[in-house]
């Protein structure tokens, strides 16, 4: 990230009080911990994307979280196939999957390597990169990956070390932070779990 993108990214911020402003790429051992801990502190946390002379961020307000094994609402509840193999691999790589035959949806991988654990982006605000986007632009996980042009191609990529990563900013104040279930899932034993975190008030969270 070049050093007019990170201005522009701390001054747009600023403007809007999001508080924020991206620090260091988070490391190996943040994803590397429960899916449900690892979810509530990725709200506040800037995803970016590094292009050829561009970078695009966005403030994450929305996840949810979805625990493999124990979770029969995660793609790796009936174990390793090659399409959840991202999921049991080392923590903070990128599992993408394509859904309705029209959205992308990006996923943070976390747990140990070897034990599936992910969580979904649900929504954003945007910080640089995306034109002066409404600030709704991000609010649900197909709308985050379709305005950052994430595709399956962005699958299994490692957030520590490639273009696409996630960067530290100060915390959502537990005073903001809101829980309920998942969005859209059938019956099942986590169904009432309240995995869904978000940002009371934040434009960026899709609407149930």
């Amino acid at each position: 990230m070049t050093v007019c993108e990170t201005r522009s990214i701390h001054a747009k911020a600023a403007d809007r009080g999001a508080g924020a402003l991206p620090g260091r790429r988070l490391p190996r051992d943040f994803y590397a911990r429960s899916t449900l801990r690892v979810a509530r502190e990725l709200l506040g946390k800037v995803l970016t994307l590094e292009g050829s002379g561009w970078t695009k961020a966005a403030r994450i307000v929305e996840v949810e979280a979805y625990l493999g094994g124990r979770d029969p609402a995660s793609h790796a509840y009936r174990g390793l196939t090659p399409r959840t193999a991202p999921m049991f691999g080392p923590p903070g790589r990128s599992y993408v999957y394509f859904v309705y035959g029209m959205y992308h949806c990006l996923n943070v991988v976390t747990e140990r390597e070897g034990i599936a654990g992910a969580v979904l982006l649900r929504g954003a605000e945007p910080v640089a990169g995306f034109d002066d986007l409404a600030p709704r632009a991000l609010a649900g996980p197909g709308k985050l990956a379709r305005s950052f042009g994430l595709t399956t191609a962005h699958t299994n990529l490692d957030l520590v070390e490639s273009t696409l990563s996630i960067h530290d900013a100060p915390a959502v104040p537990p005073s903001r932070v809101m829980r309920s279930v998942r969005i859209g899932l059938r019956e099942h034993a986590t169904t009432t779990k309240p995995w869904r975190l978000y940002v009371r008030g934040s434009p960026g969270v899709s609407r149930s």
